[in-house]
């Protein structure tokens, strides 16, 4: 006999089929219970947002004291170092704390530059030959401590109590005070280097307050006419200092003045008046001797020393690469808030 042929089973549509005890329940709910879920699961969801935004921020806050505040090169100065900086600095120069909250902008590039600088004369002391040993930054340790030296016998003692007090490592305090070993070894060179005489100007100035060019155009016509400078300057210059004398500002040696100055005045014609504008006044100058070969005043050596000490941490600054958060207000508000609010409720 021939065997019989099983019926094939033809597959219910997915739906037709029964539904289970759980697809059946869900199925059932009413158009409430949908509703419901969907408040709830975007509650859950924003209460997940907020956590993890609660979160986020707990770990940044955490961390914050650890990041970067300023970093010249691969020398990384930390949120938390530069506080207890700022720190120092309002406890050195008298500042309370309330004025910082004030006018936070000024103790914040203050203590910024003297860290670039730091990091700068720690980095390039060597390229003016300047270097400091572990005696002379032992004994700079015990001029800040304000001990007699560096064999005083309560200077280990003073020492671990200064760090306690600022907060500070010892190797960082060691590098404060290497710092101004070698800042005071460059200056040192550069001062030395200053000429006992050289190419000098003597001149005048009137300052103007006024920002209309057709006026200031109008007095250097009346000068060229005929006008007396130093009457004009009586009359019209705003520089207490030098009106009553006619604006005589006196001698000025080669880079006793700043550079782009000092460019323009050395290569004015005797007599001539010129106009130079800065940011804040418009000055009228008038060059009235000219030396080669003029003795160099004391004064006039620190001066020349200073700006080249200046011209050269510029030189030095703009080679590197400078990240600085604690910018006001252009860095890092969060970072700068931590370090203000810290300073201040210590100080």
């Amino acid at each position: 006999m021939p065997k019989r042929r099983r019926r094939s089973r033809v597959p219910v549509p997915a739906w037709e089929r029964e539904r289970g005890a759980i697809g059946r329940r869900i199925a059932g709910r009413r158009p409430q219970f949908y509703a419901t879920a969907g408040v709830v699961g975007l509650v859950v969801l924003a209460v997940g947002i907020v956590a993890f935004a609660f979160l986020s921020n707990y770990v940044e806050d955490r961390n914050r004291p650890g990041s970067t505040a300023i970093k010249v090169e691969d020398t990384n100065y930390t949120v938390r170092y530069f506080t207890e900086r700022l720190r120092r600095y309002i406890q050195q120069s008298g500042e309370s704390a309330s004025l910082l909250q004030q006018n936070p902008e000024v103790a914040l590039s203050l203590v910024g530059d003297e860290l670039i600088n730091e990091a700068l004369l720690l980095r390039f002391a060597a390229d003016q030959g300047q270097s400091a040993t572990e005696d002379e930054v032992k004994a700079e340790i015990a001029t800040m401590l304000t001990l007699t030296g560096p064999d005083d016998p309560t200077f280990e003692t003073r020492f671990s109590e200064e760090l306690t007090r600022t907060n500070l490592t010892a190797e960082q305090y060691r590098d404060i005070a290497r710092a101004a070993v070698l800042k005071r070894k460059v200056e040192a060179k550069f001062t030395a280097e200053v000429p006992t005489a050289a190419e000098s100007i003597h001149y005048r100035q009137i300052v103007l307050d006024t920002t209309d060019q057709a006026e200031v155009d109008a007095l250097v016509k009346q000068i060229e006419g005929g006008a007396a400078f130093a009457q004009v300057a009586a009359e019209r210059s705003a520089d207490t200092t030098a009106k009553d004398n006619g604006g005589d500002a006196g001698w000025a040696p080669r880079g006793a003045l700043e550079k782009k100055l000092e460019d323009t005045l050395f290569a004015l014609e005797v007599g001539k008046p010129t106009v130079y504008p800065t940011e804040s006044n418009i000055y009228v100058y008038q060059v009235l001797e000219k030396q080669l070969d003029r003795p160099v005043g004391e004064t006039q050596k620190t001066t020349i020393s200073q700006n080249k000490y200046s011209s050269w941490l510029d030189e030095k600054r703009a080679s590197v690469k400078i990240v600085n958060d604690m910018e006001f207000p252009d860095g890092n508000l969060e970072k700068i808030d931590y370090a203000l609010k810290r300073v201040q409720q210590t100080t």
